[in-house]
């Protein structure tokens, strides 16, 4: 009987302590606050060329197909090599081998086909456009891709950030005054990391191509590559 009483002691003396953290709770207003997004893109030409190139070659006997595929892979890379590329930059991204059949409704066999594609990244693009040229020169006979980029956008990228944060400030101060108010100190900061990165317009895929020309015979621009910002930030109001 004893024992009931303590415990019920106990469970009265915390009842006791809980009501008044939760009256005070039910007191405590929502802060004044407004929230908006700010954001901001800077336009930047590329620096930088990814060329995916490939060579596809056919035989009725396999060794000599892949014979024919090694060859002018290897005077492409020799061509990458002679413009300067750093090895690093040159990299075979797939090598497939198989049968070739008619498209009749009991297929032969025609022959085989051989594919490489190698992957060449420019840091210099005033040599682009011999390489490609050559490339075509040396048997390649497929472009997968030629896409443009900024090699490091760590700093436009701050620099957009900023410009967001500056947006979303200048929209809360016309928002508040438009309600009679003026807008405090940040309550919160949000950055929308998933909105931060490069839109790659300036690749054969989409037609941008707004780069100056290398020379008065290059036929190929970089476009431009946007860095985009968002942010939300909530003021608190005064």
């Amino acid at each position: 009987m004893k024992w009931k009483l303590a415990q019920a002691a106990v469970i009265f003396a915390f009842c006791a302590t809980l009501i008044p953290s939760l009256s005070a709770q039910d007191n405590c207003s929502h802060p004044r606050i407004i929230s908006v997004t700010g954001n901001a893109e800077i336009k930047v030409a590329p620096d930088e060329a990814s060329l995916t190139l490939g060579v596809d070659s056919h035989d009725k006997d396999l060794a000599i197909a892949k014979v024919d595929n090694d060859k002018r892979i290897k005077k492409l890379l020799n061509l990458a090599h002679a413009a300067g590329v750093d090895p690093k930059n040159i990299q075979t991204s797939a090598l497939t081998m198989g049968p070739e059949y008619s498209d009749e409704k009991i297929p032969k066999l025609l022959g085989y086909q051989v594919s490489q594609t190698v992957t060449v990244t420019l840091t210099d693009l005033s040599k682009y456009e011999d390489l490609m040229t050559n490339s075509l020169r040396a048997g390649v006979n497929r472009v997968d891709g030629i896409n443009f980029f900024v090699a490091d956008p760590k700093k436009y990228r701050e620099e957009a950030r900023l410009q967001a944060v500056r947006v979303a400030r200048e929209k809360a101060k016309a928002m508040a005054a438009e309600l009679g108010q003026t807008i405090g100190k940040p309550w919160e900061v949000i950055e929308q990391s998933d909105y931060d990165a490069q839109d790659m317009n300036a690749n054969f895929g989409g037609v941008h191509y707004k780069m100056p020309m290398q020379s008065a015979q290059s036929t190929v621009a970089g476009g431009e590559v946007t860095i985009r910002a968002l942010v939300r930030v909530s003021f608190q109001l005064e």
